[in-house]
Order: structure tokens, then sequence, then C-alpha cells
């Protein structure tokens, strides 16, 4: 009985460690167009608030709000990404992590990202800054990291592919990304499952549903997590659940404001 609930509180570690994570890359499906495209998804000013739970628990909290700065001489876009433990999972192990984002409003291309990490007595700050001329990607971990044409961090990549539509998807589909995280380049791999609606606190929204080649080890099979996007213009995460052999934990969509669209919710 010890061995499963050190393995079961293990999991819910790792689900709550990587709830911004995935909500950041909900979006994140396929780089095949060019940068460019006229941005109809979002704008500057919107939040997007979201609670995870395990049944009625409530494990974690986490929020991604957009915002439009100056960087150096240029416009940019930041997106700062939050997730952080609530209750009972706050007290067993405490996590506050912070993932931003500097990137082009046209192509989306970053120009820097942050991690900043709090998990229990670990912490860790890292930055990268792009070079999109030369493909390079500066860490201080590890120097200089050559990745290819148009890498994207994690955030950033889901704001750029919020930009294109999903066009001509058929259930079965693969789609893929070029993204660079931890220190590494990482390709992205979805599976677009088709259309359904998800019910949440708020009401009920017609949606995308994928399912990510989990390769990570983080999950017992490629099956284990699904992901929710709603199928209007604004493509925002609605829904993120993962499966492990202990249940079910899910992260929904609980507020939202400053949306360049209106969300459509059919009403209980």
């Amino acid at each position: 009985m010890k061995i499963i609930r050190n393995r079961a509180k293990k999991l819910l570690q790792i689900s709550i460690l990587n709830v911004v994570l995935i909500l950041i890359n909900l979006s994140t499906l396929c780089a095949q167009n060019q940068a460019g495209k006229e941005n109809t998804g979002f704008q500057a000013g919107e939040k997007l608030n979201y609670e995870m739970s395990y049944g009625w628990v409530t494990g974690g909290k986490a929020s991604v709000e957009l915002k439009e700065i100056s960087y150096g001489d240029k416009t940019a876009f930041h997106v700062k990404a939050t997730g952080y433990t609530v209750g009972l999972a706050d007290k067993l192990f405490y996590v506050y992590d912070v993932y931003e984002s500097y990137f082009d409003p046209q192509t989306c291309l970053p120009f820097k990202s942050i991690r900043n990490i709090r998990e229990n007595k670990y912490t860790k700050f890292q930055i990268d800054t792009y070079d999109h001329q030369n493909n390079t990607v500066s860490s201080a971990d590890k120097g200089v990291i050559k990745v290819k044409p148009m890498t994207f961090d994690v955030i950033s990549a889901a704001f750029y592919l919020r930009k294109e539509k999903f066009e001509n998807l058929k259930p079965g589909d693969i789609l893929k990304v070029h993204t660079f995280f931890h220190g590494d380049p990482w390709d992205l791999v979805i599976r677009y499952k088709g259309i359904e609606t998800v019910k949440l606190n708020i009401g009920k929204i017609e949606c995308m549903k994928f399912k990510p080649v989990v390769e990570t080890g983080t999950f017992e099979d490629e099956d284990a997590l699904s992901i929710w996007i709603s199928n209007d213009k604004n493509k925002i995460p609605v829904r993120v659940q993962m499966n492990f052999f202990v249940g079910s934990f899910k992260t929904d969509l609980t507020t939202y404001s400053g949306l360049k669209n209106e969300l459509i919710i059919k009403k209980k």
C-alpha cells in the first residue's frame, strides 16, 4: 500500500507540475504555414483562468495572460503563464511555476522565454534567447544550440498557431510543431480526434479534441492525455484530462476576459 500511495503522490505531483506546460501547448498543433497571417484569434488583454481537480478535490490553479509591451525598440507581446498548487496538494508538495514569453506580434517568433519554477525546495530560473536568422537558441545551461527554422518556445508556439485555421482536418490526422523547452529542441506531435461538446461549470462549449503522442514517460500510454480547444475563432484551451491508474485529473477553464471574439457557450 505504501508503494501505491507513493506512486499516486508522484503522479499527482507530475500532473500539477505539467498543468501550465500542457495549457500553453493546447493550441500548438501544426507549424506548416509561414508566419505573417492576419491575427483573428487573440488580442492584448486576454486572460484565461483554470482549475485542476481530482474528482471533487481541487489540487491546482493556472492562468495565462497576454499583454502588449515595448521590448527594446520593438513592440512585443508578453505572455505570462502561472501554475500553482492549492489546498491539500499545496501542503503535500508546494509548487509555483511561472513561464513567460516575449514574441513578435506579427510573426509570433519569440525574442526571449523565461522559466521560473519553485517546487518544494527545488528552484530553477532559466532564460533562453532566440536568433531566428541563424536558427539558434542561447541557453544559460547549454550554451548556443542549433534549432530548426520556425522554432518557438512553448508559449509563443501556441499563440502563433492560434492565428492559423484548422482547415480540412479529419479524425486521425497527425500534426507537428517545432519547439524548444528544458534546454532541448522538442517536436510536439498531436493527433486530431474530432468535434466534441465539453460541459463545464460555465456551460457547454463545442470543442476540437486532440491527443498528444506522449513520449516523455510521464504517462503510461499515449492515450492518457486528451485536450479540447474551443471550435471557434478564439481556439482557446477549454479542458485537459490526464488519465492515471489512480484516476483522472482534469483541468477546466473557469473564467476568461479580453477575448477578441465572442466565446459561444450553451447555458445549462
